[in-house]
């Protein structure tokens, strides 16, 4: 599997998006890579880390997974 490369440049990633108001707090906001800040977005767009899990979860209970 291709690793994504690091930039060495660091932003800031809202846990809960500003689209469903989330704020830019500090109990909000962690600090990503920019690459694989890029990446998460290119896989999941403006899913929150929540939604994520529940539809990779989703994903593997339709495939007989636990």
């Amino acid at each position: 599997m291709k690793e994504w490369k690091r930039s060495g440049k660091m932003v800031q990633h809202h846990i809960t998006n500003r689209c469903h108001k989330g704020r830019s707090t500090p109990d909000n906001l962690l600090r990503f890579d920019s690459e694989r800040e890029r990446a998460w977005h290119f896989l999941f767009k403006n899913l929150s880390f929540e939604e994520v899990a529940e539809l990779l979860l989703r994903t593997c209970q339709m495939k007989g997974r636990k």
